[in-house]
């Protein structure tokens, strides 16, 4: 791999964006391991595809926070909602599409509407809404800034009574920042950006 030359940077054009979706009802979908899987993929994919820099995330049983950034000077037609909406549309149809049995597509059928045959949506093979309606963006300008989001990114299953420490949580950026083995993420390895954020351990 070759190394990653792209250096965060904050002014008024290039900042971080902090994004907050759920799931529909707040159900908890990504107690799954494969709907974790299938979204770090497509994380993956439209990072490769935009060139996009993810600096922080993490995947919750209802909801998912990401920090994205890319140099808006070089990508003016690069959009936040973009980004956002093909993650979501891949994703939900990924998902329920493998999801044809088991606990995942009793969720589905017992607490979801399933869009009607001739929709548009249903024709992009999304059978059942996965997705909350949109998702909240908070800009992040300074570095104080993204090392205050980051530490609550990782520090979300703690608090949520998931994990003890948030180096035992598979799903987040957490053991990247610290080199510790057993990571999911996908800024990863060579190419993996380095910030200097002092974050909790």
């Amino acid at each position: 791999m070759t190394e990653r030359k792209k250096l965060l940077k904050f002014d008024d054009n290039s900042y971080v964006h902090f994004v907050t979706t759920g799931t529909y009802n707040n159900l908890p979908y990504f107690r799954d391991e494969e709907c974790c899987r299938v979204l770090l993929e497509e994380l993956e994919f439209y990072r490769n595809k935009f060139d996009f820099t993810l600096p922080g995330y993490i995947i919750m049983p209802d909801h998912i926070h990401l920090l994205l950034w890319w140099d808006k000077t070089e990508k003016s037609d690069l959009s936040i909602s973009k980004i956002i909406q093909g993650i979501k549309g891949a994703t939900a149809r990924r998902i329920i599409n493998l999801k044809t049995s088991g606990s995942l597509e009793q969720m589905f059928e017992a607490t979801s509407e399933p869009f009607p045959k001739n929709s548009k949506t249903h024709k992009q093979n999304i059978k059942y809404p996965f997705w909350r309606r949109g998702f909240y963006d908070f800009n992040i300008h300074t570095e104080e800034k993204l090392t205050e989001k980051l530490n609550y990114v990782h520090n979300n299953p703690v608090k949520a009574g998931l994990v003890n420490s948030p180096g035992d949580y598979k799903w987040s950026s957490y053991k990247h920042y610290f080199g510790i083995p057993g990571s999911s993420g996908i800024d990863r390895g060579a190419d993996a950006p380095r910030y200097p954020v002092k974050l909790k351990k």
